[in-house]
């Protein structure tokens, strides 16, 4: 399991893409592969040349997020009435790290999974459920790898990326049984696509701003071997990133700071908005220019409590990658999935639940395999940005429909849209043409404004193995 710090740093940020080396696991010549328990870590790392594919080769962002005002509670809404469109004021999204829909969802009643997989041989195999605890390594998730297993999107590439028949393993219900719990009596949808195919940053900065910002996540590139200080546009000169041109993937290394519309600079009237963990809101420089952003950022720990004391913004969005509660791999997901459980606890019981809205989701793939096809974006040199892998994606409220499979296509930036479509918020497409809230699917449909509130559905953790 991969060591974690919660010290901040741009040095514990840096994440250089690395290509994966090629590794031809699971190569079986039968129609049908067995997999036992050794084959699981077949691959484990990457080979002779030292590079370790589990990781990409980088180091993944897992800061606990920042107080910058020095440790000041956000304020609670003071939207005062501002007229909107819905009875939702409030909008939680959650996001997870490192899971495709058929890591976590396979079986599901309604859904579309798939209990095998396809080789690269061609042969296919019954894929097993994961293990209990945690996984034997992490797995290769970058765009390279991603652009591997899709395959020309026959989807039988995710045995080449250096960790043999790991990326087929499944989570079952009894391993994630609150995540299915809230899938049970909400909505799941189950063709929810990350926006853009790559790692972590990529996935999350969505969330903001409609869109990936990035193909990669931040580099520290500090000519003394020293660390960088700061995040996005307060990042100091020896941070970079890789930004992409989505019509002709085309790429740049450049500072982490973009001059791209975001959800915070159109919101209503006196509403107010929460950064929680990762503060990638401020990779948006409208964000990072306001002398009073400080304010807006808060630690991943924070959350629970500040809800606890009463504090939501309107627009809450918590970026959840510090620590095993992540849910990155190779950790269990089950610290992970305690943390969803209190956070989602603390929320119900809030006065502002019968304007709510939860979404709970992922950052990106992860290395996992997942059977459905993307429809993606083939550009002209070849490469392939847009779209990535299914991820799961859940909604709670009290007006969500119960027991809901979502089927309609919607991906990371529909998040950013609902939103929008909840408040009367003008489309970031209408100002950016890269945004694409303006053309990812709606998770409208997820909702039913004409049933009563539905009362909370408080669930208990687990004790995790």
């Amino acid at each position: 399991m991969r060591s974690r710090s919660p010290a901040f740093s741009a040095q514990n940020l840096a994440r250089l893409v690395a290509t994966c080396v090629v590794v031809a696991g699971c190569g079986t010549s039968s129609s049908t592969a067995a997999v036992d328990d050794g084959a699981l870590s077949d691959g484990a790392d990457a080979g002779d040349d030292g590079t370790t594919l589990g990781d990409d080769g980088f180091s993944e962002p897992e800061n606990d997020g920042l107080d910058l005002d020095g440790g000041t509670l956000p304020l609670p809404s003071a939207d005062a009435g501002t007229p909107i469109p819905t009875k939702l004021r409030y909008v939680l999204v959650l996001i997870k790290e490192n899971h495709t829909f058929d890591n976590y969802f396979t079986g599901f009643p309604g859904a579309e999974s798939a209990t095998t997989g396809t080789l690269s041989t061609g042969a296919t195999l019954t894929r097993p459920a994961a293990p209990t605890g945690a996984l034997p390594k992490d797995l290769c998730h970058s765009n390279a790898c991603g652009q591997r297993a899709y395959a020309g999107g026959k989807m039988n590439g995710f045995d080449l990326n250096g960790a043999g028949q790991l990326p087929f393993v499944r989570y079952t219900e009894a391993e994630i049984p609150n995540y299915w719990q809230y899938a049970r009596n909400f909505v799941l949808a189950d063709h929810f696509f990350s926006t853009t195919l790559g790692p972590s940053t990529p996935g999350h900065a969505v969330f903001w701003t409609a869109r990936s910002l990035s193909l990669d996540n931040a580099s520290c590139n500090n000519p003394d071997g020293g660390t960088c200080a700061g995040f996005g546009c307060k990042a100091d000169k020896n941070t970079t990133i890789t930004a992409y041109d989505p019509d002709t993937c085309a790429t740049k290394t450049t500072a982490p700071c973009f001059d791209v519309p975001a959800l915070t600079d159109h919101l209503p009237k006196d509403f107010t908005w929460s950064d929680y963990g990762g503060p990638l809101a401020l990779m948006v420089k409208s964000v990072a220019a306001d002398p009073g952003y400080a304010a807006h950022f808060r630690k991943q720990a924070d959350l629970v409590t500040d809800l606890g004391a009463g504090r939501l913004a309107n627009l809450t969005i918590a970026h959840l990658w510090s620590t095993d509660a992540s849910e990155h791999p190779a950790a269990s997901p089950c610290t992970g999935e305690n943390l969803t459980v209190d956070i989602v606890n603390a929320a119900m019981k809030l006065p502002q639940w019968n304007e709510m809205a939860i979404v709970v989701t992922w950052d990106d793939w992860g290395g996992f395999y997942d059977h459905v096809a993307p429809t993606v974006h083939k550009c002209s040199n070849g490469q392939i940005f847009q779209e990535g892998f299914r991820l799961p994606a859940i909604v709670i409220s009290p007006y969500a429909k119960k027991g809901l499979v979502l089927h309609t296509p919607t991906e990371q930036a529909s998040v950013p849209r609902l939103v929008e479509e909840l408040w009367g918020m003008t489309y970031m497409s209408t100002r950016d043409p890269h945004a694409r809230d303006g053309a990812a699917g709606s998770l409208m449909g997820a909702f039913d404004f004409t049933q009563a509130p539905r009362a909370p559905l408080p669930l208990t953790k687990r004790s995790c193995p």
